[in-house]
């Protein structure tokens, strides 16, 4: 299997994407994430997990693994719907958007990405109504949310993800 993983992971983002539309690359590495859900409800419930993410596919690609709970969190608080999951970020310079394909036990979504302000916005293609959107990036930090869109342009908030770098 070294061979697989030879081929897949590469050490950096090649020339196929435009400087600017690398939006995406500061998120090379490893993360620890607090993931919260069922906000407003009462049940609100908050999991340590951990997000990696590397460039593949020659340098044109990034590729993460989410796992939540963490491996470690997991021998303390494992959890009924626990998940791991992977992402594929792949830039299209047709569209100078990103085509994303998310896959985990049960669940595979198609979104696409672009840049609204400092914001990077991921919609599903289905129907447009469910958007994740990576805000307040710093170097070390992140905060992640996935909403869903009402007709009114209102939203209801799903989870919430805050991501900080490992060290």
């Amino acid at each position: 299997m070294n061979e697989f993983s030879d081929a897949l992971i590469d050490t950096g983002k090649k020339g196929k994407i435009p400087k600017e539309y690398d939006w995406f690359g500061f998120l090379i590495g490893e993360w620890d994430i607090l993931y919260s859900d069922n906000h407003g409800t009462g049940r609100e419930r908050q999991v340590k997990g951990e997000w990696i993410f590397s460039w593949v596919l020659d340098g044109t690609a990034i590729q993460d693994i989410f796992i939540c709970p963490s491996r470690a969190e997991r021998q303390i608080h494992p959890q009924p719907d626990a998940t791991w999951g992977t992402t594929l970020r792949i830039f299209n310079p047709g569209t100078k958007a990103w085509d994303i394909f998310y896959g985990a036990t049960g669940e595979a979504e198609r979104l696409e990405a672009k840049k609204e302000g400092d914001d990077i916005v991921l919609t599903e293609t289905a129907e447009g109504k469910m958007k994740w959107i990576f805000s307040d990036i710093r170097d070390n930090y992140f905060l992640w949310e996935n909403r869903l869109f009402n007709e009114d342009g209102s939203s209801l908030l799903q989870c919430r993800i805050v991501g900080t770098r490992r060290k």
